[in-house]
């Protein structure tokens, strides 16, 4: 790892979680994800930060959303198909955390991210959430998404570049599974492969052959999880890149840390360690992982990694670390193999 920062939000938000990141055109980074009192609590807003690659360093984090006594939720910042950076932003507005009550909102930038135009509702359905990167190709946009309310993934998608959306997919469901936050790649056979976190103690993985209209009954892979979040990359070499925890859900599990809501809604019953946090790279469309870098291995929690590689070949990973910062670390293929 030959770069790590730590991005800590203000005084007045001291738990944060759930990072996003991209790399804007000029080759700077930024980074978003939610922070406050507790998660879910009522001042729980997004944050901001900007990474200078000239200076090498990021900017202290900033407001970037925050609606009165709504608690934000899972961010994504990406770059749009008409050019601008979108950051996705979930409002919850049910009497729960993550109950079913959230709407998604968006906000563009056309400056790199200093300033934003205001809030506009993304869709009108209710309910949805997610977590990871959107697949974007040209003015196809295929955002991963769940039902909050029955834990089952599901899809955002657009051929519009975002004028009009339809919902596919209830993997959920058709597995008899609790499925959430997909992640996906595009393969070397145009086929779309998304990976799920779940409740069943192994991430899910489910295909596409028709570009995201309709998906493959999802099943069990040899990887644990812990019911944490992940996210993939595919490289420019065609190798895969998954951060996750590789841990299993415990049968009577404790809070994992104070800073989580103080009553958790239906469907939160099995949790996991959230440590180590591992980086895998896959030399074969995930059919094996047989390369990993330890990225944690300490007492905490270190979960919810966002992972992209930026125009020079850099791997880029944001994660929660103890609730108390953002982690940034910078790897290089090569230290996968080496």
């Amino acid at each position: 790892m030959s770069e790590v920062a730590f991005i800590r939000p203000p005084e007045r938000f001291p738990s944060c979680h759930a990072p996003s990141i991209c790399e804007l055109p000029e080759g700077n980074l930024l980074l978003t994800f939610y922070a406050g009192e507790y998660e879910g609590s009522p001042d729980q807003v997004i944050l901001g930060a900007y990474y200078d690659r000239g200076l090498g360093r990021w900017s202290e984090p900033e407001v970037w959303v925050h609606v009165a006594r709504r608690a934000t939720v899972n961010p994504r910042v990406f770059l749009g198909p008409d050019g601008a950076v979108w950051l996705i932003a979930p409002v919850n507005y049910g009497k729960r955390w993550c109950s079913g009550g959230t709407y998604l909102f968006l906000k563009r930038s056309y400056d790199g991210g200093r300033t934003w135009t205001d809030l506009e509702l993304l869709v009108e359905r209710k309910g949805l959430l997610g977590k990871n990167k959107p697949l974007v190709e040209g003015e196809y946009i295929l955002l991963p998404v769940e039902w909050e309310a029955t834990w089952s993934a599901s899809f955002l998608r657009s051929e519009d570049g975002g004028e009009t959306w339809e919902v596919v997919g209830d993997l959920g469901r058709a597995a008899g599974a609790r499925l959430i936050q997909p992640t996906v790649v595009r393969l070397s056979d145009g086929r779309i492969m998304a990976y799920m976190r779940s409740q069943e103690g192994k991430i899910f993985v489910s295909y596409s052959n028709d570009n995201g209209v309709t998906w493959t009954c999802p099943e069990p892979t040899s990887l644990p999880n812990p019911n944490s979040g992940i996210d993939m990359v595919r490289l420019r070499s065609g190798n895969l890149v998954l951060v996750y925890n590789p841990t299993v859900p415990l049968l009577k599990p404790e809070k994992l840390h104070p800073a989580w809501p103080r009553r958790m809604p239906t469907g939160f019953e099995a949790w996991g360690p959230r440590t180590p946090l591992v980086a895998a790279l896959s030399p074969d469309e995930g059919r094996s992982w047989p390369h990993r870098i330890v990225l944690e291995e300490g007492d905490g929690e270190y979960s919810y990694p966002a992972v992209i590689q930026d125009s020079e070949g850099a791997i880029h990973v944001v994660y929660t670390y103890r609730r108390e910062a953002i982690k940034h670390v910078r790897l290089t293929e090569a230290e996968f193999i080496g």
